[in-house]
This record gives C-alpha cells, sequence and structure tokens, in this order.
C-alpha cells in the first residue's frame, strides 16, 4: 500500500522525537529518489504533524548542465506542492581546491553551511536530510576502512545539531527498495545522479563493490547487523560522553582555557584522548579533522613531565605544555580577513568570519548577564539615546585597538584587556569588536564601554546577543 512508508515514517519521527509539530522545516532537495520521497512524505504529514515546510536545494557546479537541470526540477517540485524554494549555488570543485580537501569533505561542508544560512534567514526549526539506512550502513563501513575510534562507528544519528541548526533525519529507518517503490506508486519522477555510479569515489566502491561481496560470501544480513552495531555503540558512546565531559570539567582551568596535566594523567589513554578532542573542540579547533597519530602525539605533549615543549596542529595551531598546563598558545596562519560587517538594528546579522550572530531588538531592561570570554551565547545592553542614528559596525580585533571599559578610569589597550583575561591568541583572532563612529563600544564576554550604559531599567536600550552559529 502506498501508505505502508508514510507511517513507517511517521513512527520513526514520533519514535525518535525530530519533530514536535507546529514546526518550519527546511527539506533538503537534491532531486534525487530518496529526497523526493522524503518531500512528498513530509508534505503528506504536514497536516497532522502541522508542518510548515520550505525547499532548499544547492548546486554544486560539479556536473554543468545536468546539475542546472536538477535545480529546475527541484524548483519545479516545490512549486507542483505550493512550496517556498530557496537555491544556493557553490563551486565545489574550486572550494575542495582552495581548502585543500577532497570533493566529497567540500561538497558537504558547502552543503551544511549553506543548509544552516537558509534556516537561519527563513527563521526554520529543523533541517531535514534524506539519509537512509543505506546511508547509514555504508558511513559505518567507510568509518571501518579508515580506522576510525567509537564514534565512528556509531553511523549517521536520526537527529543531531550542525552550528547552530538541528539537522533531522526522518528516512534513517528505510531502506533504498521501500523508497523505490513507493515513488513507483505514487508515479514520481526523480533525477539520477551519475556521480553515484563513478568508481573514483570510495562511497561508490563500498556501495556497489563492498557490500554485495559482503551479502554475497559472508552474511546476508550484514545491513541489519551494521545498523544493530550501531545503535549500541551509539548508546555507549552516549554513556562516554558523560564520563568525558566530569573529566574535562575536572581539568579544565578557565581563567588559562587550559587543561590541567596532573588531574588528566590520572586517567587511562582512552578518557585522555577523549578529553583532548572535546578540549580542541571548545576552543574552535576541528579535532574531528586531527587523525590518530596526532591526538596520539598531543597526549605525549601531556603527559611528559618535561616543560616548555609544543607541537604544531593543521592550520598553524600552536599547543604547548607550560609546567602542568597544555595550552593553545598561538595561530601562525594570517587572521581572518579584515572584515566589516553592519549590525542591523533590529535583526540579525551573520558574521561568517566569526562564525557568531549577532541578535538586536529594541525594549526597556539592562542585560546584566556576567559574562566570559569565548562562551556564547552573550549579551549586552546599550544605550539607545547614545546611539542615536548612529551604525554599529563590527570587525575584527586590531594592534593599537583601545576602548574606555565601563566603570574604570581611562582608555585601555584591547591587547593588554585579552592579556589580562589570559585570553589564548588562537580566541582573539575570532573575537568581535563593536565600534560606533570610531568607538569601541563592546566586546563579546566583555563589558561595555563607559557612557553607554544604561542608568534606568526603565529606559529603552539597544539589546545585542552574539551566539555561534
Amino acid at each position: 500500500m502506498p501508505d505502508d512508508l508514510k507511517q513507517k515514517v511517521k513512527r520513526f519521527i514520533h519514535g525518535h522525537a525530530l519533530l514536535r509539530g507546529g514546526e518550519h522545516v527546511l527539506v533538503a532537495v537534491s532531486g534525487g529518489a530518496d529526497s523526493v520521497a522524503l518531500l512528498n512524505i513530509l508534505q503528506e504529514l504536514s497536516r497532522p504533524l502541522r508542518l510548515r515546510l520550505t525547499v532548499a536545494h544547492l548546486n554544486h557546479k560539479i556536473r554543468g548542465n545536468a546539475a542546472d537541470e536538477d535545480a529546475c526540477f527541484v524548483r519545479q517540485l516545490a512549486h507542483r506542492l505550493h512550496l517556498d524554494f530557496a537555491l544556493g549555488r557553490v563551486n565545489v570543485p574550486r572550494l575542495a581546491g582552495r581548502l585543500g580537501i577532497s570533493l566529497e569533505m567540500a561538497g558537504r561542508r558547502a552543503r551544511y553551511d549553506f543548509f544552516e544560512r537558509t534556516a537561519l534567514a527563513r527563521d526554520c526549526d529543523v533541517v531535514a536530510t534524506a539519509h537512509t539506512a543505506n546511508d547509514s550502513v555504508e558511513s559505518i563501513l567507510l568509518m571501518l576502512l579508515r580506522g576510525c575510534g567509537l564514534q565512528g562507528l556509531t553511523g549517521i544519528p536520526p537527529l543531531s545539531r550542525t552550528g547552530k541548526i538541528t539537522v533531522v533525519r526522518p528516512l534513517l529507518g528505510t531502506g533504498r527498495p521501500a523508497i523505490e517503490k513507493y515513488l513507483h506508486e505514487r508515479n514520481l519522477n526523480w533525477r539520477e545522479d551519475i556521480s553515484n555510479a563513478d568508481p573514483a569515489f570510495l562511497r561508490n566502491r563500498v556501495r556497489h563493490e563492498l557490500l554485495p561481496l559482503l551479502e554475497a560470501k559472508y552474511n546476508k544480513g550484514i545491513r541489519q547487523a551494521l545498523i544493530r552495531l550501531a545503535d549500541v555503540l551509539r548508546s555507549e558512546n552516549e554513556l562516554l560522553d558523560t564520563l568525558t565531559a566530569a573529566i574535562y570539567a575536572e581539568a579544565f582551568e578557565t581563567s588559562e582555557h587550559a587543561l590541567n596535566c596532573a588531574v588528566m594523567a590520572k586517567y587511562p589513554l582512552a578518557a585522555r584522548r577523549r578529553v583532548l578532542r572535546h578540549w580542541l573542540k571548545a576552543n574552535d579547533i576541528n579535532a574531528g579533522a586531527l587523525d590518530f597519530q596526532t591526538i596520539n602525539k598531543l597526549d605525549s605533549l601531556l603527559m611528559n613531565p618535561a616543560g616548555g615543549r609544543s607541537m604544531e596542529l593543521a592550520g598553524g595551531i600552536i599547543i604547548r605544555r607550560n609546567y602542568q598546563r597544555l595550552e593553545i598558545e598561538e595561530q601562525r596562519t594570517k587572521p581572518t580577513g579584515n572584515y566589516s560587517h553592519k549590525i542591523r538594528i533590529p535583526g540579525r546579522t551573520i558574521l561568517p568570519e566569526a562564525g557568531l550572530i549577532v541578535r538586536t531588538k529594541l525594549g526597556p531592561g539592562i542585560d546584566r548577564e556576567r559574562a566570559v570570554f569565548g562562551k556564547f551565547p552573550v549579551r549586552a545592553s546599550v544605550s539607545l539615546k547614545k546611539l542615536g542614528h548612529k551604525q554599529i559596525l563590527v570587525r575584527p580585533w586590531r594592534p593599537g585597538d583601545r576602548m574606555h571599559p565601563y566603570g574604570l578610569k581611562g582608555s585601555k589597550k584591547i591587547q593588554d584587556i585579552f592579556s589580562d583575561a589570559k585570553v589564548p591568541a588562537v580566541m582573539r583572532r575570532r573575537l568581535p569588536i563593536f565600534e560606533c563612529g570610531k568607538e569601541i563600544i563592546w566586546i563579546p564576554g566583555y563589558r561595555i564601554a563607559e557612557g553607554w550604559q544604561i542608568t534606568n531599567d526603565g529606559d529603552n536600550a539597544l539589546h545585542l546577543t552574539a551566539e555561534q552559529t
């Protein structure tokens, strides 16, 4: 029956709490069979689940005219379903070359960057992608071939957070045969991506060569076996994440943004590796891109009692052992470009260079939140009267910058403010500076400037919030 898959997906959504109802969903549609099925199923479920849908499609600029035809197909599909449509274009081959990464990695980065920007711009609550059980099985085998850790063997999760967006995968409990059956029963067309058969891509070789071999020669139920393995390991990984967080809280020195080596040395190697990755991620360093050997070298640095040693990570980030502390000292790569963004008042402004979003609103009251450099979200309230009709600009810190902090006598170098707070150099380059009329009025994680304070709770103020994307 045509409704079998729809009901199965509905049960999967409820069973994994993917959608609560009444949400605005950005549906990622490539035009392939899986995404066309996902869009049509969510459209059929939109009334009982009270969903509002927007269709998103990214043209990767990989397949020339075929890619343009995919975009046209998805646009027409959205129009036929009376849904809003968002189109993005990224030259993925050029991006891969610029970043020095594979075409697959560049494509994934481009997709999720596009989904995040679009979801935030259109006030979507979640992003729905068309990953299936087949995709999860292939991912497990790929990670196994690459020699991953426990995290990699958990497969694709039904729900995850990427930056500031929640990603849900309603088809993750469904295999490709059921999807094609649904499409044929509904007389629905889709686009075939010929690159999915290209053996140059490892995933395609796993899909078309390795999996059929394992099914034919070793275990005809290999797909279900791998899904069970992922389910078990996902639960165990959640437990280990809880233990990791507890060890990290014990070892982390807030004032230095460092790890206490003596505390870390009390724990076994497996725990130290997980805490090190957690620490790097907390400092906006992509620990997932670090290989096994690099993490082991970092652990050796942590366990070596001889001070003064350091190592450089990919991207020019320096990790140094300073007596009983492991510190992020500096970044040898050039700082983020000399950007400058006008802040929308009221509204939302994306700062891609800093990986932040700034939200502004007008209203009475004073935000007295005690903030810490590098911890987001952070908030501040400044005088609307002082602002008047002037603009607020956001830019990176520059040597020589000064501000007059509220409550202090005279101005102070921003560099000295950072030094006093022991802000790591890598973080200094990412903290935005809020400027109005050539005057620095706020640094997220620090106080506002003198003269911008609000004297009465009842006075109208401009409320600023900076949060990670």
